[in-house]
């Protein structure tokens, strides 16, 4: 059982019985996938296929950009028909359809077993460039909702020191029953992708959170347990009470380890890293089988669905295709939601792809979900205060997010809210008052979005400055290679030159060593730059959803750091030959 405790929390009706009975079945390959470029945190992945280009399941059609980014592969083997918008699950669809670009495939029914896989690689005998190498390749985001590419959290060990890495299986919110299933039907794969990722990131132990209502999946994890460890990292099964939100990463993080999380901090800020059970076998079959991330475990379910349960589906494929596997009744269908009932998004429609981040789908009924009542004056009776798992004051937090004081809002720790709906979920008035957070959360981020585009043409400028520089110093040091290469003429010597020589010589050693030293200063300063900058860009896109420009800044700001170190280093290198040269006329033995 769990040591620790987190505050709040709630006891919302379970209804996982619904698709946790059926065992783990394969959903029918799509005729058609309709692929995202942006299916996963960060920068969308460029496309490197045209239409008309016949494409091999498990190739890669588009490429990531930049540090925070994902490759993306065809799921299925067919032929590119379009490279265009089409409509995608994304949070803001509650106020309209949005549109991103997508790459459609059209299947050959007869050369489905076509697939371009990866050579397999032992995770035990590579080393970790090798492995961190292969989940980038393979387009590994994390499977828990986030998207966060696997391959950059698998490098958090250049920036934190990382002595427990945690398995999340607790899938605390109602209905969700993916990791469940996955874990009933792969629990020593999942174990395994768990050894990876410890020993990527240098962790002494792993610990699993499950709440006590998967016995199932428990059972599975024990018997694998027992059996003799393949690796030296010990794995410890942590049981906790079921408790809605208490699969929050830093919720389960004090849950398991009393540590707690600063605010605006991860976890890994205080030496833990999590992983969701799908993404740790995702990443397994990527290294182990050589798979890229092209399929995944989703929940169908709800009372309008005649056979609910979870099934292994291509990405990009239809949402009306996988409900009618599942006998989908239109007639009782009142809601479609994407995700679980208190954190998902309700979707306007079923045709729509899966994405890699859907774990689940709901076919509610009215009866099921029915619409929230209307909303009533605060009473302020404190219960929203109670439940919260973040100890914030949601009531004042209301209160400015209603008045638009923004400045008010972030300094009571607004985006320490996690948006887990447990709040309004006791609220007796009937307050959305995660609706409320989330526009006040978005207007300070189109505030500092404007802020950010000034500061991203100022960083603009500051990269073609160091690139210029760059090059310059790189021109001058080939030009003093042709130089060293083209021998000088001889020039007469006298006794007046040999005795004015030596001091001009002593002249130069000292201003070739003052200026070695500046650039050895020059240089550590431009690493520590670099460093900086790759830690705020990594910062910024765990800590939380980032926009396009943010990101596109930081990384140009990674890419000013770069190239001024690349510019110093080139000095620095003609500088040190030049003092050797140097040293070899003055002792010529």
């Amino acid at each position: 059982m769990a040591d620790f405790d987190f505050p709040g929390g709630i006891h919302p009706p379970q209804r996982k019985t619904l698709s946790n009975r059926a065992p783990l079945r394969q959903a029918p390959l799509p005729k058609r996938v309709v692929l995202p470029l942006t299916q996963h945190l960060g920068l969308p992945a460029e496309p490197i296929v045209v239409p008309g280009q016949r494409v091999r399941t498990g190739e890669v059609i588009a490429r990531a950009q930049g540090m925070i980014s994902a490759n993306l592969h065809a799921s299925i083997t067919g032929t590119v028909s379009a490279i265009e918008e089409h409509p995608v699950p994304h949070p803001s669809a509650a106020l309209g359809e949005v549109r991103a670009l997508c790459i459609i495939i059209d299947a050959e029914p007869d050369d489905q077993n076509d697939w371009l896989l990866m050579p397999p690689l032992d995770w035990r005998t590579s080393d970790d460039e090798t492995l961190i190498d292969r989940l980038r390749e393979s387009g590994i985001v994390g499977l828990g909702g986030a998207g966060f590419p696997t391959a950059v959290k698998a490098q958090v060990r250049q920036r934190h020191v990382i002595d427990t890495l945690i398995v999340n299986a607790a899938e605390c919110e109602p209905y969700i029953t993916a990791d469940d299933l996955t874990l009933r039907s792969y629990a020593a794969d999942v174990l395994e992708g768990a050894q990876l990722f410890a020993r990527l990131c240098g962790a002494e132990r792993v610990l699993i959170g499950i709440e006590d209502n998967k016995p199932e999946a428990i059972d599975a994890l024990s018997q694998v347990l027992r059996k003799p460890a393949a690796a030296d990292i010990a794995v410890e099964l942590k049981i906790v009470p079921t408790r809605y939100p208490s699969g929050g990463e830093k919720q389960l993080v004090q849950l398991l380890t009393g540590r707690e999380v600063p605010s605006g901090g991860l976890p890994a800020d205080v030496g833990v890293l999590c992983h969701n059970p799908g993404t740790l076998l995702a990443a397994l079959r990527a290294v182990r089988d050589g798979e890229p991330q092209i399929y995944r475990i989703v929940t169908l379910t709800g009372e309008a669905l005649a056979n609910p349960g979870n099934v292994e589906a291509r990405i990009g494929t239809s949402i009306h295709e996988l409900l009618a596997f599942s006998e989908l009744q239109p007639e009782h269908l009142s809601r479609l939601v994407m995700g679980g009932p208190m954190m998902g998004l309700t979707l306007g429609s079923g045709a729509l792809p899966l994405i890699k981040t859907s774990n689940c789908l709901i076919a509610a009924t009215a009866e099921e979900l029915p619409p929230a009542p209307p909303e009533q004056p605060c009473i302020r009776c404190g219960a929203c205060e109670i439940a919260c798992p973040a100890s914030l004051l949601p009531q004042q937090l209301y209160w400015f997010a209603k008045g638009r004081e923004h400045d008010k809002a972030e300094l009571f720790n607004l985006f320490d809210c996690i948006e887990c709906g447990a709040c309004a979920y006791v609220c007796p008035s009937h307050i959305p008052l995660v609706q409320y957070y989330r526009a006040s959360k978005s207007e300070i981020r189109a505030r500092e979005q404007e802020a950010h585009k000034a500061e991203h043409a100022r960083h603009r400028f500051e990269f073609r400055q160091a690139r210029i520089a760059r090059e310059e110093a790189e021109k001058l040091a080939k030009r003093e290679a042709r130089m060293k290469r083209t021998p000088a003429p001889p020039t007469p010597s006298t006794s007046s030159d040999t005795t004015t020589a030596q001091p001009e010589t002593a002249s130069t050693s000292a201003d070739h060593a003052a200026q070695l030293r500046k650039l050895k200063i020059a240089q550590a300063a431009a690493k520590a730059a670099v460093k900086k900058a790759e830690k705020n860009l990594a910062r910024i896109s765990e800590a939380r959803q980032s926009d396009k420009t943010e990101l596109e800044d930081m990384e140009t700001q990674l890419a000013t750091a770069r190239e001024n170190l690349r510019a110093t280093e080139a000095r620095l290198t003609m500088l040190q030959a030049k003092n050797q040269e140097q040293d070899q006329e003055t002792n010529p033995s």
